[in-house]
């Protein structure tokens, strides 16, 4: 045998061989610090600490949420973060004003077409980013419908399903009363639920910090993945979807009749007792100032401080969340029947009257005309001034909300089990 290989000085290493070995196990170990890891998992336990399971894959928390956050169409583009780019929910956006940027129907519209879902359809359709509309109804089932209303995908969420789904980047999260919030994946699949202590009946809203906020039995502050940061409890159920003021707060009505704002951490800022129960979400207009219904029938207005500048009465509680149009006019209907517009001073501007109870919230479009349903069966559309344009029949009462496609397309549940497409 050859014991060249065995001497002293065969096994020293120069120091030039030694510092190559180690710059070439620091660069190794540096570039596999951050590399996209995938190793197969079922649950966190299985990833390093600095991971989580993430669709049967080890992943870091932060690459997930910059997925989470763009649709798959954008999700190359910019820098990543935690914030989604595209988001759509109840009312059009976080500070539920109901304006949208889109054109609805000025003229009779015609139907373009029905899905029939199995059950009442309370909540208002939303538009995702490529056209699909999602909705779900009291049968328990949650759809994806393609534009033309043919059915993309279904989810059975196993109870009812009141509220608007929340569409925010790559995920679709909307609460239930099997007492869970879900989300799911655009395609479908179930990415996490995460229980509740009551049943949830209103939308859940994204705020500018990323996080989901939904209500139940209080407030909930939720990310992406599914953790819950924090629960503010209340006395008694929440039915009303959380605003985002532009100071950060997080504003929800109870039944009890208490309008609470609280901090991005949950921490109380204030809150208020307004004498009936507030069964709507509350909206915040451009000047930061505060508007809610009440079960005493009164339309409400309040400063960011919490204090109230005035008192509107209708004839009837009101259950539907006031409507914002961009001259300020505040759009609300009322359980006597009639669509008000009220000044920001207060003020009547004018009324129309429908023949049933008024539960849901109003749309303004861009050119300003108003879409509302009432539970006389029919949807009604109004110019600026409160001069009708046209009404449609939705078979059954129409309790959803219009939501009102890029495409001039109006989208609205009924009690009838359908869910309506009109152009």
């Amino acid at each position: 045998m050859d014991r060249r290989w065995y001497s002293p000085s065969a096994l020293r290493c120069s120091p030039q061989l030694l510092l190559a070995s180690v710059l070439l196990l620091v660069a190794a170990a540096c570039s596999g610090a951050r590399s996209r890891p995938s190793t197969p998992c079922m649950s966190d336990a299985e990833c390093r600490a600095d991971r989580i399971c993430h669709e049967g894959k080890c992943r870091f928390v932060e690459e997930v949420l910059a997925e989470l956050a763009m649709p798959p169409a954008t999700a190359d583009m910019g820098e990543p973060g935690a914030v989604p780019r595209s988001a759509n929910g109840f009312m059009g956006d976080a500070a539920h004003t109901g304006r949208s940027e889109n054109r609805g129907p000025s003229t009779m519209p015609s139907p373009a077409w029905t899905y029939q879902t199995g059950a009442r359809v309370f909540a208002s359709p939303v538009v995702g980013h490529d056209g699909t509309v999602y909705v779900g109804s009291l049968d328990g089932q949650f759809v994806a419908l393609n534009p033309d209303g043919s059915l993309k995908w279904r989810y059975s969420a196993g109870q009812k399903i009141y509220p608007s789904a929340l569409v925010a980047g790559a995920s679709i999260i909307f609460g239930t009363h099997q007492k869970e919030l879900v989300s799911l994946s655009l395609q479908g699949q179930p990415r996490w639920k995460l229980p509740l202590h009551d049943v949830v009946d209103a939308s859940a809203t994204l705020g500018p910090d990323g996080k989901v906020y939904v209500v139940a039995n209080g407030a909930y502050a939720v990310d992406l993945l599914g953790r819950l940061h924090w629960h503010k409890p209340t006395a008694d159920h929440v039915r009303s979807a959380p605003v985002i003021h532009p100071t950060g707060l997080v504003i929800i009505g109870t039944t009890e009749g208490t309008l609470m704002a609280l901090r991005p951490d949950g921490s109380l800022a204030w809150e208020v007792a307004l004498g009936g129960a507030i069964e709507g979400a509350a909206s915040v207009g451009d000047d930061g100032r505060i508007y809610t219904g009440t079960g005493r029938g009164e339309i409400v207005q309040l400063d960011p401080a919490g204090s109230v500048l005035w008192r509107f009465k209708t004839g009837k509680e009101v259950r539907a969340t006031p409507a914002i149009a961009r001259d300020g006019t505040i759009i609300v209907g009322s359980y006597d029947g009639n669509v008000y517009a009220i000044s920001p001073s207060g003020a009547l501007r004018w009324k129309v009257a429908t023949r049933g109870r008024v539960r849901a919230s109003a749309r303004v479009d861009a050119d300003g005309r108003i879409y509302v349903g009432s539970q006389d069966n029919f949807l009604y559309c109004t110019d600026p001034n409160g001069s009708g344009l046209w009404r449609y029949s939705g078979g059954q009462d129409v309790d959803s909300t219009v939501e009102i496609g890029s495409d001039g397309t109006l989208y609205f549940g009924s009690d009838d089990g359908g869910v309506h497409a009109l152009r």
